[in-house]
This record gives C-alpha cells, sequence and structure tokens, in this order.
C-alpha cells in the first residue's frame, strides 16, 4: 500500500479545492487510477468554503462567559463552541467536549490550528455532500473513494490518530461479524473502521503543521470500493462503552429549550420569597407526573437553620397535595449564575427519583439543565437501608 501527498499553495476562502488539488496533482506528475482513495483535510474543506471566522466579530453571550469561565475558554470561541455543538458533554481547562450530529468532538470540532491569526476554522458546512461533489469532479469515471479526515486523541493515549468525518465511494465500517479467528471462534462484535483507518495513514504523511500537505492519495489498499455515500454509522451515547462508564454528560448543560413555561412559574414564586436577612431570593416549580405544577420560593429565618429552601417548599407543598412521582424542576434565583440546589435540596428531591431533570437559571435568563443524578451520584436511598 502507498500513499501519495498532494502538496498544495496555501487554501484560502472561496477557493475551488477540487481544482486546488487537480492542479497540485498535475504540478506533482500525479494522477488519480482505479481503486485509489483520497484523503482530504477537514479544515482544508472548511477554509475553502469559508468557514473562517475572526474572533474579534463575535460577540460572546452571559451563558459564553459563564461556560468559559468554567472551562477557562476564550468566551467568543465559546460562544462559536455552543453555536456549533448539539450538546456540551462535558470537559477540562482549555477543551470543551461536545456532541454534534452523533460524534464526539472537542471545541465542536473548531481549529485554532492552521488559521490566520486572531481567527478560528470552523467544522465544515457538508462534509458528506462536499466528498461525493470532490468524488464525482475528480474521478473522471475512474473508480474512486474520497474520505474528509480528522484527528482526535484516544482516552488516556497521548497523541492523535486518523477520524473520518465522512466519506464517498467507500464502506466506512465493515462488519467482521460472523467471521472466525485464528482458532475458530466466530467474531460477535467486531466491525472494523475501515476509514478512520486509513485518514489515520494518510496523516503519517500528511502532518499536523506547516507540511502544506492537506491530501494524501492511498493506492493499492488491501480493500474494495463500493459506491456508498452514506453517513458514517455512529451508536447512541448511552450505548458507548466510554461514555456509559465514566458518566459522560453528567455535568451540567446549557439549557436547550422545552421548559419554558416551567421555569417562569419558578420566576413567579420567586417573588413569593422570604428574604429578609440575606437578599437572595429563590423560587422552585416542580413538575408532577400528573401535569401539576407546585411553586414556591425560599424562606429565611432569624435562627438560619429553621429556613427552608424552595426547592424543599416546593417538594413539602406537592406532598401535601398526595403528589409523590416528579419530572422536572426549575430552579431561579437572584444570582449572577444559574443557580443550583443545594446538597439538602438535592438529597430530598432525590427520594422521589434520580431521573428528575433540574432546570438551573438566574432572572436574566441564563440556564443549564442536568439530571438529579448527575448532581448528586452515588446518593444515599431507601436501598441503601438494608431492611428495605
Amino acid at each position: 500500500m502507498q500513499v501519495l501527498g498532494i502538496k498544495t499553495d496555501l487554501i484560502k476562502p472561496g477557493d475551488d479545492l477540487a481544482d486546488k488539488l487537480e492542479k497540485a496533482m498535475n504540478d506533482a506528475d500525479l494522477a488519480l487510477q482505479d481503486g485509489d482513495i483520497l484523503v482530504v483535510s477537514e479544515s482544508t474543506l472548511a477554509t475553502a468554503e469559508g468557514r473562517l471566522v475572526y474572533l474579534e466579530d463575535v460577540e460572546p453571550s452571559p451563558m459564553a462567559r459563564l461556560m468559559a469561565e468554567r472551562y477557562e475558554k476564550d468566551p467568543r470561541e465559546m460562544q462559536l463552541i455552543l453555536e456549533e455543538s448539539d450538546q456540551i458533554v462535558g470537559g477540562i481547562p482549555g477543551v470543551v467536549l461536545t456532541l454534534r450530529e452523533g460524534f464526539l468532538y472537542p471545541n465542536a470540532g473548531i481549529d485554532n490550528s492552521n488559521a490566520p491569526p486572531g481567527s478560528v476554522v470552523l467544522f465544515p458546512s457538508h462534509p458528506l455532500a462536499s466528498a461525493r461533489q470532490i468524488r464525482e469532479r475528480l474521478g473522471k469515471g475512474r473508480n474512486i473513494a474520497v474520505i474528509i479526515g480528522d484527528s482526535r486523541t484516544h482516552p488516556l493515549r497521548l497523541g492523535c490518530v486518523g477520524v473520518a468525518l465522512a466519506c464517498a465511494g467507500l464502506d466506512a465500517v465493515e462488519d467482521a461479524r460472523g467471521q472466525r479467528d485464528l482458532f475458530g471462534r466466530e467474531l460477535k462484535i467486531t466491525r472494523k473502521a475501515v476509514a478512520d483507518n486509513l485518514v489515520s495513514a494518510a496523516q503519517i504523511v500528511m502532518g499536523e503543521g506547516d507540511e502544506g500537505i492537506p491530501a494524501a492519495i492511498i493506492r493499492d489498499a488491501p480493500l474494495r470500493l463500493s459506491e456508498s455515500a452514506e453517513p458514517i454509522p455512529s451508536i447512541p451515547p448511552q450505548d458507548c462503552m466510554y461514555m456509559g462508564a465514566l458518566g459522560c454528560g453528567s455535568s451540567p448543560r446549557p439549557y436547550a429549550g422545552g421548559y419554558d413555561a416551567l421555569i417562569e412559574q419558578a420566576k413567579e414564586a420567586m417573588k413569593g420569597a422570604y428574604a429578609p436577612y440575606s437578599g437572595f431570593k429563590v423560587g422552585a416549580a416542580l413538575l408532577g407526573r400528573s401535569g401539576r405544577i407546585y411553586g414556591a420560593g425560599n424562606i429565611e429565618n432569624a435562627a438560619s437553620g429553621a429556613g427552608i429552601c424552595a426547592e424543599r417548599a416546593a417538594l413539602a407543598r406537592a406532598v401535601a397535595s398526595g403528589e409523590k412521582e416528579f419530572l422536572a424542576v426549575a430552579v431561579v434565583g437572584t444570582s449572577d449564575k444559574p443557580v443550583s440546589p443545594c446538597g439538602l435540596c438535592r438529597q430530598s428531591l432525590m427520594e422521589f427519583g434520580e431521573d428528575i431533570t433540574v432546570i438551573m437559571s438566574n432572572s436574566a435568563g441564563e440556564a443549564m439543565v442536568a439530571k438529579l443524578s448527575d448532581l448528586l451520584p452515588a446518593a444515599f436511598t431507601g436501598r441503601c437501608i438494608n431492611h428495605i
């Protein structure tokens, strides 16, 4: 198997990428052959698509500023991450792990490298459509495949490996179930990430820095091409070994809607809060499985231990009304950041179900959402008491 790098001029926004690649191949006396696989860098494709954004043109929202502080990011870049991702899974200082179209991407696929100073390159708009188009334009009657590739890290491993974002003319995943191992045992779960492995091979030649090789031809690969041009298969987060075992997604994530009315009920309940000592008013609205909503504000007391939080006040009202199954609770406070239930409130709510959705907001409208079990992992429940 051969890997042949294609060195091009600097790709700029608005460039015709297929033309640029064809010219570079002609200059290097390279020609595509039947069975060749063309791997193209996603950042190069995105640049040609005009997905270059200058950070000075980005106005971060209050939520972006809040998340940027949490993950030690530039608020303007955090704003782009929120816009480009479907869900914030979590993160560490400097990196936010996101879900986008069924795949995990650091920072929503936003690339700082190989971008002009003060700018970033967003994820390509339609990588699958681009792979199909490049295949059609450069194939010219030859049976070739095109892969749009990127690089990722594996859990607990240092360094990057290749990952395919889209491919045309190739089955991205080969199902090896039913085949036999060396000792005749039937393979039960094995699927080969063919496209990812090919991108890894190409990146040895393409590099990650200033090599100026945004594409590579893989020749004589031991596989058959096909007419496939389908999205690369993914699995739901709950079925992912890493996300499931490590509890990924447990961090509160930006609120994406669905409980606006409940938040408004919590704001209304906050108006009735009694907080003469701290001035910190909180309102909670608890949604029962019956569809009824129970709202309450916090009640302070000169003897501080005698006070009660809004969440527990709402819970007491609900239980006194005969409701003991709950779907969600919205909490709103007069704070700069979305207010989160205290430990006592989390424990009190846990008595009635770990799957309760918790929407945490402030009076400015910023909001985060999480499952109760994410806010109180390994909770003490009735199951912990031996005689129950």
